[in-house]
């Protein structure tokens, strides 16, 4: 995976997040918006329910993969799908469940399955403070797309142990952006998916970053531990 592309993909998600958060605080009186079934693209459906095949806990990630290259401990790992996410979390309703606190009180503003990419994002529509956090599931070419800890240093990034997404060729790592519009962004990079959770406040520190981002993102992911 070359520096470029992995800039870009961090950019992306702070971009959009930050996005989200020009529009918090806007239509207070509004209702909170429909979760759409996302179990294929542009689909649009009532499920709301959590998943129930018995997906992992938010573990510690605690656990150092070692060495300089991370990403790349378990070149075997089998490559992660779009549609098996999807099975377990089918919209944006079941997603939040894995973000458990951190979207108290948000209200669900946006959501999109397009080209390979699942999007949900959560606002505040009232009070003193703007909130948001952005989910990304994307699809990526495999453990080429799995940045190296060298690569993650490079452009500034912090490399986060997990030793349970390591095991399963990934990697995790974090990025802020920090002032009054505070922007934080941590990504879990895998063979065949990548999840980004970012998070955006305005005068406080945002809701999510790093080992409790990275424990949603396993969840998603379906990595136990």
């Amino acid at each position: 995976m070359t520096t470029p592309r992995l800039v870009s993909r961090a950019a992306f998600a702070l971009l959009v997040a930050a996005g989200g958060l020009a529009f918090a605080g806007c239509a207070a009186g509004s209702g909170t918006a429909a979760a759409p079934s996302m179990s294929a693209p542009g689909a649009i459906g009532g499920g709301t329910s959590a998943p129930t095949d018995g997906a992992t806990d938010p573990g510690d990630g605690d656990g150092d993969g070692g060495g300089n290259n991370g990403g790349g401990s378990a070149p075997s790992a089998p490559t992660m799908a779009l549609a098996d996410v999807l099975a377990r979390y089918p919209d944006c309703a079941a997603m939040g469940s894995a973000l458990g606190s951190a979207i108290d009180r948000l209200e669900l503003s946006d959501q999109s399955n397009e080209d390979g990419t699942v999007q949900c994002a959560w606002k505040s529509t009232m009070g003193d403070y703007a909130n948001t956090v952005l989910v990304t599931v994307t699809t990526n070419n495999g453990a080429v797309d799995v940045p190296t800890k060298d690569d993650i240093a490079a452009i500034g990034s912090e490399y986060i142990a997990d030793a349970a997404v390591e095991a399963r060729g990934g990697i995790a790592y974090g990025t802020k952006s920090t002032g009054d519009l505070r922007m934080y962004g941590t990504l879990v990079d895998v063979p065949g998916l990548g999840v980004s959770i970012t998070s955006g406040a305005l005068n406080e520190d945002p809701r999510i970053f790093g080992v409790p981002a990275v424990a949603a993102a396993k969840q998603l992911l379906g990595i136990a531990g």
